[in-house]
């Protein structure tokens, strides 16, 4: 048995003002998305439980973990009851009276969630002190979404919210994401002198091409691995 002692990466670097900056906060993105592209497409498994307690970092390489809630791409897995942390889950899933097969569009919404928390470095919707988690579920599914932080980067914010968009078909797949996410400039923040507002960001999105060219990762997806605290060999 390999007992691993991995720290999860939130807790590490949050409070590191000084190091995680944006060129950081990018380069996490990447490894994440990256991942999730090698669990996608290559494991043919979605999560099902993505928040920031479940993405672990053990000499600097990333580790997914708690598989518990996990499954085979095309598996037959409905929202029978609300399970997980609740501002990254699809809001799919909170409507119980009408069935939702779960699938991977439903990590790409909690990896838009996980997205915005790098670069706010906040808990969304401040969820740990929040009591009324019912009223929180019905205003996510009526459409609340965090505010993109001053100084974000554009691109960034309008891909993060395409991934969190209520609608399953209107979120970007993996390999999209993964494209995305190396068309923007480390060294540049792109930052607007006047930033968008939730509606123009929508607005935006809404007025662009959908469709785009799928294209291979970049990053070394073989050094990335699904674990559990502990895993037998």
């Amino acid at each position: 048995m390999v007992i691993l002692t991995p720290e999860p990466f939130f807790l590490a670097y949050w409070n590191d003002t000084i190091t995680f900056k944006w060129k950081n906060q990018l380069r996490f993105a990447k490894e994440v998305a990256s991942a999730i592209l090698w669990l996608h497409d290559d494991r043919r498994i979605v999560h099902g439980d993505l928040h920031p307690n479940n993405i672990l970092v053990h000499h600097n390489t990333i580790k997914l973990a708690d598989f518990g809630r996990s499954f085979l791409k095309g598996s037959d897995c409905y929202n029978l009851e609300v399970l997980g942390v609740i501002p990254y889950m699809d809001p799919k899933t909170f409507n119980q009276e009408t069935p939702y097969k779960i699938n991977e569009k439903c990590d790409i919404y909690s990896l838009g969630v996980l997205f915005w928390e790098l670069t706010s470095r906040s808990s969304p919707f401040n969820y740990e002190m929040r009591k009324d988690h019912i009223s929180l579920m019905l205003d996510i599914l009526d459409g609340l979404r965090e505010e993109p932080t001053p100084n974000t980067n554009v691109k960034f914010v309008e891909l993060y919210r395409k991934c969190w968009d209520c609608e399953p078909d209107k979120r970007p797949d993996i390999r999209q994401v993964n494209s995305e996410l190396n068309s923007i400039d480390f060294v540049d923040n792109n930052v607007s002198s006047i930033f968008y507002s939730n509606r123009d960001i929508n607005e935006k999105i809404e007025s662009e091409d959908s469709d785009l060219s799928n294209c291979e990762e970049d990053c070394d997806i073989n050094k990335y691995e699904l674990n559990q605290i502990a895993t037998l060999d």
